[in-house]
């Protein structure tokens, strides 16, 4: 189960801030609508982020079966055959998650010990039992000390050394890309030229924070690898295209002011309280379990001025299937509080979702009109 956004952030160390995420996931949503010309609901779904990042997948699968550690036996270390299996792993045509072309010259690749502990058997023999440690054992953090002591400190390529391990817990890493993101995304924290098994492993807890958060804003399966895409793809595509949210006004903030839109966009302050003592149950079908209702705002937080994102009447509390649907622009309201479905809904996918056109709002006040003005003249589709 994924910890809610509350109890990452009580976790001591750098953090992604909830609101800078939220202004960026904004972003990222039309960035990869106005590439793709649907909408953003998954990273697997789309194709846009699929032809861009889902080549990760093919990379690790070709390295794995190039490694195929799985049939490494003792007697292998010192014959050569684990160095030809590793160089084989990084040596993939078409990866870009390590440097291993050497741009001045083969003397500069990363991996050139490989090559020269083919000619030095003792070195040979060290590597090799290295690697058997890493691909065979569970002594992580040892492996990772003992491959900088072969390698130096070339962070790309040991991080790509342990994704090929295990995708699920490891990662490769670009640092002035990763450094750029997390800035972008106000985590206090840097990987260029600090190469180690601590800043590794908070390098990947940050991208693990980032994959909870996405789970919750998207109500759709992440993976880490999508969670590192989503970082990436800030840092390297919407950056250079000038797509990034405009977050000036909150950085410019006193950081009591932060604390306090953070605190309500992450449901701890008063903006779900004032839904939840408005409403007592979801606003169209009255199911009252608040721990299953979402505070949804009419007007989209990233669009809002910061009164509006604290207004009571910017606020519907919704189960999660019309709070998806009514953030996504597939359903609206008009001014007598009676649903809209957008025809890119199928009747199908309305049945499946609950969603029927007897629905209406419980209750509509003259200071709701102006938001739901906005969501249908904006976010409808």
């Amino acid at each position: 189960m994924l910890a809610s956004t509350e109890t990452l952030m009580a976790i001591d160390g750098p953090h992604i801030d909830p609101y800078l995420f939220q202004q960026q996931l904004e972003a990222f949503r039309s960035f990869v609508e106005e590439h793709s010309g649907l909408a953003f609901v998954s990273f697997a779904s789309n194709p846009y982020t699929e032809e861009q990042e889902g080549y990760k997948y093919e990379i690790h699968h070709a390295g794995r079966d190039a490694l195929a550690f799985q049939a490494w036996k003792q007697s292998d270390i010192g014959t050569g055959d684990i160095v030809e299996a590793v160089i084989g792993a990084i040596e993939i045509p078409k990866s870009n998650l390590v440097p291993w072309k050497g741009r001045f010259g083969k003397e500069a690749r990363p991996h050139q010990p490989l090559y020269e502990a083919k000619n030095q058997q003792a070195k040979l023999a060290k590597i090799e039992e290295c690697l058997f440690k890493l691909y065979r054992e569970e002594q992580d953090e040892e492996s990772f000390a003992e491959l900088v002591s072969f390698f130096g400190k070339t962070y790309p390529l040991l991080a790509y050394l342990f994704f090929l391990k295990d995708r699920s817990k490891y990662l490769p890493i670009a640092p002035t890309f990763f450094d750029r993101a997390f800035e972008h995304l106000g985590a206090d924290f840097k990987t260029s030229h600090r190469c180690s098994w601590e800043n590794y492993s908070i390098y990947v807890a940050l991208i693990g924070e980032l994959k909870a958060m996405l789970a919750e804003s998207l109500a759709s399966e992440v993976t880490l690898l999508d969670a590192h895409s989503f970082a990436w793809m800030l840092a390297a595509q919407m950056e250079h295209e000038n797509k990034l949210a405009n977050v000036q006004d909150y950085l410019s903030l006193p950081s009591t002011e932060r604390e306090a839109i953070v605190k309500a966009r992450i449901g701890q302050g008063r903006f779900r309280e004032s839904l939840i003592s408005y409403w007592s149950a979801c606003a169209v079908t009255g199911c009252g379990e608040a721990a299953l209702l979402r505070a949804s705002h009419i007007k989209p937080w990233a669009k809002a001025t910061l009164e509006e994102r604290l207004n009571l009447y910017n606020g519907l509390l919704l189960s999660p299937a019309l709070d998806a649907c009514f953030d996504s622009g597939y359903v609206s309201f008009n001014d007598d509080g009676k649903i809209l479905i957008s025809k890119r809904l199928t009747v199908e996918d309305a049945c499946a979702l609950g969603v029927t056109s007897y629905m209406r709002l419980k209750r509509v006040e003259p200071e709701h009109r102006k938001y739901l003005a906005f969501h249908r003249a904006h976010i409808f589709r």
